[in-house]
């Protein structure tokens, strides 16, 4: 009968010489605990292994009820992501500049102030020739602070361009879509923009 190497019990660690080949205990009581221990081992696997799947279907399960929910969510809910992402990037691009109408640098909050309002003119609500950095004064408790905001928008913008924002006069009613890309495209605007001042 061959004669195997002598191997280490799973359960003792003892040096032990196996009968057949597939021994790895040094007695009958170490063989019933290794068994059992091997038992528990695939048990711990199997209920990991429904964790892990129970998990990714909660997951599945959220994404398809948040993709569910977009989907009802109306058009104004869209205007207004595509508006504050624009807001944020107009913010951050003028956040060295005084508020557009007043020149103060100090404001308590810094608002995106639309030189043509969003009601008067919805075509032109996102466009950023349109939108400055303004002091939340101006532009909540002076109604925008027209005039001024006039002279200093033609001085950084220049005539033909605010002549250009004033004779638009093309009604659009943005999509959903077009909403959902213009609020990917100013979150991106706003990471590049971010980037470049920390280089």
């Amino acid at each position: 009968m061959a004669r195997f190497r002598q191997r280490k019990c799973k359960i003792c660690s003892e040096k032990f010489q196996p009968v057949f080949p597939n021994e790895q205990w040094c007695s009958q009581e170490h063989k019933e605990e290794y068994a059992i221990q091997l038992y528990r081992q695939k048990n711990k696997k199997e209920e990991q292994a429904r964790q892990r799947e129970r998990r990714q279907k909660e997951v599945a399960n959220r994404d398809k009820l948040k993709a569910r929910k977009l989907a009802i969510k109306p058009r104004s809910y869209w205007i207004q992501q595509a508006q504050r992402a624009v807001n944020a990037y107009i913010r951050e691009r003028d956040r060295d500049l005084p508020c557009v109408s007043c020149g103060t640098y100090t404001s308590s909050q810094w608002d995106a102030g639309h030189y043509r309002t969003t009601l008067a003119a919805p075509q032109l609500r996102f466009d950023e020739r349109n939108i400055q950095r303004q002091c939340i004064v101006c532009n909540q408790h002076k109604s925008g602070n027209i005039v001024p905001y006039r002279v200093e928008l033609i001085r950084r913008i220049g005539q033909a361009a605010v002549d250009a924002i004033e004779s638009n006069h093309d009604r659009h009613r943005w999509t959903i879509e077009e909403c959902q890309s213009i609020r990917d495209e100013y979150k991106e605007k706003l990471r590049e923009l971010r980037a470049r001042e920390v280089a």
